[in-house]
């Protein structure tokens, strides 16, 4: 899936066409059926590439590190066969309704932008496990995240957020959440509740104003806050 960066092993690089600007080797998607056009300066993509992509049905596209003010309407034409997306490090302001349509998607990483909410079309991701929004500037978690019901990995780190919400309309609701990063944020209040979401194996809060869990706490990983957060929980 894309993770932290896009580091993954699974992206390719590209290569340039002699005239046309970055053009990928379409034996390379054939063999590899990733679409990489990292570091490229790229403003769009041109259909001639989409076009490409979908003949050598790609499933994992990596725009990483280029200069995409807005989500490339022509991957809309890749909704039925894309699993992985990255369009971290670009300068995305906000992500179009018609992301629902990528019903496929297992791993999107939208970190490194200038994104302040999502759509609630984002919902529509029902087969979403992995998702990245780090760096970004969002001073909440958008509430579509909450229904996004096979998400595994919410990595929210480096933004503006200020409140956890715990509940079962909130991250209760990801019954298989297990990896939350908060990391760098503007959280004042760690609520209770959080503790009883047990799914919740790798949780990381350090670099927030809260004064509760303390910094030991937090050091001593993930099952140790999460005891300390039930054994605040009022009876």
């Amino acid at each position: 899936m894309v993770g932290d960066g896009l580091n993954s092993p699974r992206v390719q690089g590209g290569k340039q066409s002699d005239s046309d600007g970055p053009y990928p080797d379409k034996y390379m998607m054939r063999n590899t059926r990733v679409l990489s056009l990292c570091k490229a300066q790229l403003k769009e993509l041109s259909e001639e590439i989409v076009q490409t992509a979908c003949e050598e049905l790609v499933n994992i596209v990596n725009l990483e590190d280029n200069l995409l003010t807005d989500v490339p309407e022509e991957l809309r034409r890749m909704s039925d066969l894309l699993t992985d997306l990255g369009l971290a490090k670009n300068q995305l302001c906000y992500i179009p309704t018609f992301i629902s349509q990528f019903s496929r998607l297992l791993g999107l990483n939208l970190s490194c932008n200038l994104l302040r909410d999502l759509p609630m079309e984002f919902a529509g991701l029902q087969s979403l496990r992995e998702l990245n929004i780090s760096h970004n500037r969002l001073d909440h978690l958008p509430r579509c995240i909450y229904e996004l019901d096979a998400l595994e990995t919410l990595t929210a780190n480096d933004n503006q957020i200020k409140e956890v919400d715990a509940t079962e309309n909130g991250l209760g609701a990801l019954r298989y959440l297990s990896t939350l990063d908060l990391s760098n944020n503007d959280i004042q209040l760690v609520p209770p509740v959080l503790g009883n979401l047990t799914n919740i194996t790798d949780l990381k809060l350090s670099g927030n104003p809260f004064r509760q869990p303390r910094h030991q706490v937090l050091a001593m990983g993930t099952a140790a806050v999460m005891n300390y957060l039930r054994g605040r929980i009022p009876l």
